[in-house]
């Protein structure tokens, strides 16, 4: 049998806040009463939006010997499926009497009132503690299991790569969701495991974070994003009591890595780990490009000639270890660098680089506040002429052109591959976990279909003979059209102004970027090399 947590004494705090601290012994005790009133069933849909919420839910369900599922987000197109996948579950959220229940499965109800004195409690170690699910961004999310010891030897392994020793005070912040692999390992698993407290907020802000910050009389480590982790870099937020940082969930850049240890003389550790074997391994990015396996962790390559297979094992791993759909390069000390995942590895013209690389480089672009690269959806190519798997683009940048992103990039990355198109965006569609689902990066490329005027089109003979271009009318009306589609229920009406920078060629590739600020719409059109061709501002009405 294993503890469900090691705090040594009844008032040990388990969650700090503006309210005061709430101490270990009331905390499970409540959670003791909140298993019992729980329903008779196998399976608890943790969806409970606070830390304190998720936590008291999840030690109920073990308590009371269920598993906890915990979808990749909280729309219902997260867990809408999972009743019928796993009869007789319930949903387990906070403040029921604000939902409109509809044709959802029961719920129960795990607010956070009346606590009082403590409870010893232990689970088994072989008994499966919950099911997390993909996020989604490779496909269909995936379901895995884990058990009560792997979650323990886990945390227990991660504490140990971190530097931390036993009995030694600090408190935990986390900007990531508990029901993410990553945000249940370092902010539920590992805070019980130590006996530490944890803040029972998820400050994404600045200013959240440094309210967080002053809660924590210890000092914390930030458990959170490498996108999250840019913005008190920019707004040049203190940090007072800050510790360290554990970055996960997407790649950290080596330079935004090595300006947070700077700023605010820290460590800044990014963890590698995936839902199907959880943490795995840990580096100094700022330091170095290695990653270092937690201990009894081995990556070994299992497969054929010509064929990789990389398999992980370790004691926090399922039996028979996970072959990781990444590749890897190998190093003797047991070390390996990490290269993308093995569908994200793309090759052009005889020459090989991963997307992840491509991200990396892209997000070191000074003024680049996010990006990605992907694959272009194959509708999304205006005509045969044009490959199926185009490479692309987005960015999020206040004052960077695309054509500004590219002159960046080119000495960075090799020329093959230059995304065409290079789109500006004012945010990735993210989930709450930091990643971009398929389904998300497709909606994206909808709203930023490539277009293109034929050269047979009526407006062009006549139009600069021999040399013809397309008229600028063309082009607005596009645009109109596009602000139709981009801005649900408005219109365009008056165009207020417009300015076009270099001239569009029929059977050129062009995209249209849209931004609507209340009563107006922002264009501005790129031709799939980064040039603006035109920008400019539309005021809009409602639709009819």
């Amino acid at each position: 049998m294993l503890p469900l947590a090691r705090y040594r004494r009844a008032d040990d705090p388990v969650l700090l806040g503006p309210g005061g601290p709430v101490a270990s012994g009331a905390f499970f005790t409540r959670a003791a009463a909140l298993a019992a009133a729980l329903p008779d069933a196998p399976y608890a849909i943790n969806l409970c939006a606070t830390r304190a919420g998720f936590m008291l839910g999840f030690a109920a369900a073990l308590i009371r010997g269920q598993v906890s599922l915990l979808p990749p987000g909280q729309s219902a197109a997260d867990w809408k499926n999972l009743p019928s996948r796993y009869p007789g579950a319930y949903v387990l959220d906070e403040g029921v009497t604000e939902r409109t229940l509809g044709d959802r499965p029961p719920v129960a109800n795990a607010d956070t009132g009346g606590l009082s004195p403590k409870v010893h409690l232990s689970i088994p170690p072989s008994r499966v503690a919950a099911i997390l699910f993909t996020s989604g961004s490779t496909g269909e999310p995936a379901a895995h299991g884990k058990t009560w010891g792997q979650l323990c030897s886990g945390a227990e392994l991660l504490a140990e790569a971190l530097g931390w020793k036993p009995g030694e005070a600090r408190s935990i912040i986390g900007s990531v969701p508990p029901q993410h692999m990553f945000g249940l390992e370092a902010t539920v698993m590992l805070p019980w495991q130590c006996g530490l407290p944890v803040h029972a907020h998820k400050p994404l802000l600045p200013a959240d974070l440094e309210a967080a910050l002053g809660a924590c009389a210890q000092g914390a480590w930030w458990m959170t994003t490498p996108l999250h982790l840019r913005a008190p870099l920019q707004s040049g937020t203190s940090m007072v009591g800050l510790r360290g940082v554990l970055a996960s969930t997407m790649s950290l850049p080596g330079a935004l890595a090595r300006e947070a240890e700077g700023r605010w003389s820290v460590p800044v550790f990014e963890l590698y780990g995936s839902t199907e074997t959880g943490a795995f391994a840990t580096r100094r990015t700022g330091l170095t490009d290695s990653w270092s396996p937690l201990r009894g962790v081995t990556l070994r390559d299992e497969g054929e000639p010509g064929a990789p297979r990389f398999v992980a094992r370790g004691l926090h791993i399922v039996p028979g270890g996970v072959a990781l759909a990444d590749a890897f390069d190998l190093e003797a000390d047991g070390g390996f660098r990490w290269l993308g995942r093995s569908q994200d590895l793309v090759k052009v013209a005889g020459k090989r680089a991963s997307l992840a690389a491509l991200d990396r480089a892209l997000l070191e672009v000074p003024g680049v506040l996010d990006g990605a690269f992907a694959f272009a959806p194959p509708e999304d190519a205006p005509d045969e002429s044009h490959p199926a798997r185009r490479l692309a683009a987005f960015y999020v940048s206040t004052q960077l052109t695309p054509a500004d992103v590219a002159t960046a990039l080119r000495p960075r990355i090799d020329s093959a591959f230059m995304p065409r198109p290079l789109l500006r965006v004012q945010e990735l569609p993210r989930n709450a976990n930091g990643k971009l689902p398929r389904a998300a990066l497709d909606a994206l490329f909808a709203l930023h279909r490539t277009h293109h005027i034929d050269p047979h089109h009526p407006a062009l003979p006549g139009h600069f003979p021999g040399d013809p271009i397309v008229p600028g009318v063309v082009i607005l009306a596009r645009v109109a059209d596009a602000i139709r589609a981009q801005c649900p229920g408005r219109a365009p009406a008056t165009l207020a102004h417009a300015r076009f920078h270099a001239p569009l060629r029929p059977g050129d590739d062009f995209t249209i970027e849209v931004r609507q600020e209340g009563g107006a719409a922002h264009f501005e059109v790129q031709r799939s090399d980064g040039t603006t061709i035109a920008n400019g501002q539309w005021r809009l009405r409602s639709a009819p």
